[in-house]
């Protein structure tokens, strides 16, 4: 198998900034909990500005090309990646599934990097150990991956991921 070249390194001043859109989605937030305050009845109101502003940026947020909410790569980066795929295997380990996709990667001399779930790690920890011992990563998918992580706030988001980082070096 030929070797593989590094990966591109982050751009280390690429910083986090606060883009308009989500400033303006915290004032309307905030905006709707003072309409509320002030005068209780007028909840549907608010209700319909905080549903409208999450219909907004759950769009610009599938939009391909858009950067309203932060940087998007819309090009990979020099020829170094030039004729290569990443493949990505998510919420796994599952012992029916993740052997027969570690031999069919096995197979077409492919490597890959399983997003995987804490818990099941913790559940399947033998088949943690096969998958790197076949030369893949392991990277992190939270500890529980609930549907409802968006709206764990950042506490329990932290906590999720600092879980599943438990679990996988475990």
């Amino acid at each position: 198998m030929p070797a593989q070249a590094d990966p591109p390194k982050p751009d280390s001043s690429a910083h986090w900034r606060d883009r308009p859109l989500v400033t303006a989605s915290f004032a309307l937030h905030t905006t709707a909990v003072g309409i509320v305050a002030a005068n209780p009845s007028q909840w549907p109101l608010s209700a319909g500005i905080v549903v409208a502003n999450h219909l907004l940026l759950a769009a610009t947020g599938l939009w391909p090309r858009s950067t309203s909410l932060g940087p998007n790569w819309r090009r990979l980066p020099s020829d170094r990646c030039s004729g290569r795929v990443a493949l990505t295997i998510d919420d796994g380990p599952d012992p029916e599934v993740t052997p027969r996709v570690l031999d069919a990667l096995d197979a077409g001399g492919a490597r890959a990097t399983f997003f995987c779930v804490g818990e099941r790690l913790v559940r399947h920890a033998a088949l943690g150990r096969e998958i790197v011992a076949r030369g893949h990563a392991i990277e992190n998918h939270s500890q529980h991956h609930a549907n409802h992580f968006s709206v764990l706030g950042p506490r329990r988001m932290r906590t999720e991921v600092a879980s599943a980082q438990e679990s996988i070096a475990g």
